[in-house]
């Protein structure tokens, strides 16, 4: 889309062209900012420093200039990654034109972004809600009738084959996957991406609390998604009782935001130490029947 500058600078471009993509992310996500201008060719334009936004994170920056017989365009391509939720602003970029003898600086109009959670589908993955449709429904009584007598019949005889074939074998009993089970599936897939080997330290404590947070809040039935570290903290102190060490959740839950929103540093011991702090959580807190299939996987000491 173009837009209007403001303030109009003296030397402003002819026009500019702005692209988000994806204009939806997932927390972590990285996307990518396109800022195309047309503007004369003897004209120069750079980037200036952005202000640091502990909501993003620039990733990458490339500047391309193609000329033209009459004029020119300089195209910017961005790349970042966001991780605070919801509807966000872009920084503020501003950039800087130089023609023969002048000078000037200009702000680009805001942009926006919206994050998701790394478990929620973007919209294009949700599907529309269907109108209702008109159904067509002729009056066949007679038809209806032998229908039933024939389906009545075509069950007693299954159920008898069905009495059957339960003498020569016992059906497999299908059994839904306990909290605990998901959660520790979730962190063995989060320990095998291995991101702080990578330098991702902070996409890696933004999953690892989510993961941790997602299990707390099923266990007690909290919103601790949504919640701030001290929001939940008292919540679960408000609890009649509950097996999860609060000193020690406490404490992980501000080094976490700390690494999270100040981008604090962190050493590889210290992120395998949070992990299989995860771990003991799981073996501390779930219900005892939910153990047995989880434990056989992982063995942890207990809290100290």
């Amino acid at each position: 889309m173009t837009d209007d500058f403001i303030p109009k600078p003296n030397v402003a471009p002819a026009s500019v062209d702005i692209h988000i993509s994806p204009h939806t992310v997932q927390l972590g996500q990285p996307f990518s900012l396109s800022v195309t201008f047309r503007h004369p060719g003897d004209a120069r334009i750079e980037l200036l420093s952005p202000p640091d936004n502990p909501s993003f994170d620039i990733l990458s920056k490339t500047r391309k200039r193609d000329d033209g017989p009459k004029d020119s365009t300089t195209t910017f391509s961005i790349h970042m990654a966001a991780f605070e939720l919801g509807n966000l602003e872009l920084p503020p970029l501003q950039f800087e034109i130089t023609a023969p003898g002048q000078t000037d600086t200009f702000s680009l109009p805001t942009q926006t972004l919206f994050v998701l959670t790394s478990r929620a589908k973007a919209p294009s993955q949700m599907e529309d809600v269907r109108p209702p449709a008109p159904v067509f429904a002729p009056d066949y009584g007679v038809l209806y009738g032998g229908a039933a007598v024939l389906a009545m019949a075509l069950a007693l005889l299954l159920a008898w084959k069905g009495l059957r074939q339960r003498k020569k074998e016992r059906p497999l009993k299908a059994t839904a996957k306990s909290l605990a089970e998901k959660t520790r599936e979730a962190l063995d897939a989060l320990g095998a991406k291995a991101l702080p080997a990578q330098g991702k330290t902070r996409e890696y404590y933004f999953m690892l609390s989510e993961i941790i947070r997602g299990y707390i809040g099923e266990l007690h039935q909290l919103d601790a998604l949504e919640c701030t570290t001290t929001e939940l903290l008292a919540s679960l102190r408000r609890l009649p009782s509950t097996q999860i060490p609060l000193e020690a959740f406490a404490q992980f839950s501000y080094e976490s935001d700390f690494i999270k929103y100040a981008k604090g540093s962190v050493e590889l011991a210290k992120c395998e130490a949070d992990l299989k702090f995860a771990y003991q959580l799981i073996d501390t807190t779930a219900p005892k029947d939910a153990l047995s299939a989880a434990q056989a996987h992982h063995v942890r000491p207990p809290l100290p």
